[in-house]
């Protein structure tokens, strides 16, 4: 077993790269549909090559508090911009955003108006990496 290193972003890093391969496979599986609904008909290899992401610190005053930011980027613009933080346990989604029609109103995915559709979906997605991570 894994365990996390001492450098953050080093271990941050290798953490984003598990949560996007488990995000698109939690969505080509359709393991929590949402509408429209439909089909993904792309396999993984081809959904992840649709898109690019960076990892950054966002703050690092305190190594135990940080909030490490991974942003997710398809071709087409569609964005999604996940903050997590790390405790012994792992890392924890602590905020996402994502895209909207209204540039300077991006989508608050855990609000509550979305969390009811995204929570579950980006806990399964969180704790998946986190599982990788440690394998």
């Amino acid at each position: 077993m894994r365990v996390m290193s001492d450098n953050y972003q080093e271990d941050f890093a290798s953490f984003a790269r598990q949560f996007v391969q488990s995000y698109w496979e939690t969505v080509k599986n359709g393991d929590f549909p949402m509408p429209p609904n439909e089909p993904v008909e792309e396999t993984v290899e081809e959904l992840i090559a649709d898109v690019s992401y960076t990892t950054e610190l966002m703050n690092a005053a305190d190594k135990s508090s940080a909030l490490y930011e991974l942003v997710m980027t398809s071709r087409l613009g569609d964005w999604w911009r996940f903050g997590f933080q790390r405790d012994p346990a792992g890392w924890n989604l602590v905020k996402c955003a994502a895209r909207s029609d209204d540039d300077a109103q991006p989508h608050d995915l855990l609000d509550a108006v979305y969390s009811q559709y995204f929570n579950p979906f980006l806990m399964h997605i969180t704790d998946a990496a986190n599982l990788r991570k440690r394998i």
